[in-house]
């Protein structure tokens, strides 16, 4: 496996825990407006960190 697709997977990794705990934080947030800006936050770190992690796999490990 090369560097880039190794630092996708962390960074896949790291965006489904952070979307859990801002689930979660939303759950408890009595205002929608927050509920909706913290469940936009966790699903754009899910494309987000996944192409950070490639990026920097790539460029500081990879080929």
């Amino acid at each position: 496996m090369s560097a880039g697709v190794i630092g996708a997977l962390i960074g896949l990794v790291v965006a489904i825990v952070d979307l859990v705990l801002l689930r979660l934080l939303a759950s408890r947030v009595s205002l929608a407006d927050t509920k909706k800006v913290l469940n936009l936050a966790g699903f754009s770190q899910l494309f987000l960190l996944p192409v950070a992690g490639w990026l920097i796999g790539h460029y500081a490990f990879g080929e």
